[in-house]
């Protein structure tokens, strides 16, 4: 599964509300993290374990500031877990480790994945 970009509030609201649970990479192209991390996340979505279970979605910060703004951005990297609209976990700035910690407890079904 690829990580799909969320341009437009519609598109992240739809892609929040779903049953599955969904991690969103909120990035910007000028953060050296962001840099970092991004491929260890979209290699992540590619995982047999995780297909099926867990959404992947990015948001560009300077793409789509508005919906950066409505999930409450700060720092950058941040990745937020979300099921059925509500937000059950957040991490910043994360190691591989704390961000596949993240998605796998997503993918069991967590409420609270943080």
């Amino acid at each position: 599964m690829a990580v799909t970009p969320l341009t437009g509030l519609d598109a992240f609201e739809n892609a929040i509300a779903q049953d599955k649970g969904v991690v969103v990479k909120f990035c910007a192209t000028w953060a050296g993290l962001c840099r970092v991390i991004g491929p260890v996340f979209e290699k992540f979505s590619e995982l047999p374990e995780f297909t099926g279970t867990v959404g992947f979605h990015s948001v560009d910060l300077d793409e789509a500031f508005e919906v950066a703004q409505k999930a409450g951005v700060g720092p950058v990297p941040v990745f937020m877990a979300f099921r059925n609209g509500v937000r059950i976990g957040e991490i910043v700035a994360p190691s591989p480790d704390a961000l596949r910690e993240l998605i796998t407890a997503v993918a069991a079904g967590s409420d609270r994945a943080t």
